[in-house]
């Protein structure tokens, strides 16, 4: 038995999607779990993004944001799901597929990774979504059961990342300069491989970047979501000495 990823685009009356036609080349991500959509909008033109969050707030309750994130804004919404009753999760949950996040809306386009264990149901799911407007598959690809769960969502962390920077963030951990306390300098790395260390952190920098700006969002919403349990303190009955007669 295997498992499907189908990647596929489609343009219709989806709030989200028409965000982003009105405002195109900027890819805006959306993870949606546990109740909450984060959208994650990758600009510091602060006019294009007070236009973009004015038109979020319409299309759903925003109930938290951030600016910390590098080069981006993120927002926290209440589910949309069950005020839009298109809403792309709506479409394929009939047909028991399941969201490999984020969902990248550019362009007037939105664009989604599903997984399903019936490579059949992706017709089905294709019927429906050409009733509401353009379809397009991109890929479709039958993946064994062993690659779950790591490989599919690696990608959405780490596809932003060039060879290099790959390369120096995995020699950074092999020579143990996250160690502590540090037992290598980003010199001796530098010195090792034959670059000037300048070239070094900077690829090394740029790894570490990208993979923070990809793991804020899950932070984020596993912040959200954590509710700790208060701690209980058990009240005992006081202790009284007993007096003896004798």
């Amino acid at each position: 038995m295997g498992i499907w990823e189908v990647s596929f685009r489609t343009q219709y009356d989806y709030p989200f999607i028409q965000i982003s036609g009105r405002h195109p080349g900027i890819p805006i991500s959306m993870w949606c779990i546990w109740g909450r959509e984060l959208l994650q909008v990758p600009t510091q033109d602060e006019h294009e993004l007070a236009a973009i969050e004015r038109e979020i707030r319409k299309a759903g309750r925003v109930i938290d944001k951030w600016i910390e994130a590098q080069e981006a804004r993120i927002f926290m919404l209440r589910c949309t799901c069950g005020t839009y009753e298109n809403s792309p999760w709506n479409v394929w949950e009939p047909y028991q597929f399941v969201d490999a996040p984020p969902a990248v809306y550019q362009d007037g386009w939105g664009y989604f990774r599903v997984l399903s264990f019936e490579e059949e149901r992706t017709r089905e799911l294709f019927r429906d979504l050409n009733k509401l407007g353009p379809t397009e598959l991109i890929r479709k690809r039958e993946l064994a059961l062993n690659f779950l769960p790591s490989s599919v969502w690696v990608n959405s962390l780490f596809a932003d990342l060039t060879g290099k920077q790959i390369d120096a963030i995995l020699k950074a951990h092999r020579y143990g300069y996250y160690s502590s306390p540090r037992e290598v300098t980003t010199e001796n790395i530098a010195r090792s491989l034959g670059v000037s260390r300048s070239t070094y952190e900077e690829h090394l920098r740029k790894a570490e970047n990208r993979i923070m700006a990809s793991l804020i969002p899950y932070l984020q919403l596993f912040a959200a979501a954590e509710k700790r349990p208060e701690p209980v303190v058990a009240k005992l009955p006081p202790v009284t000495a007993e007096v003896s007669d004798a």
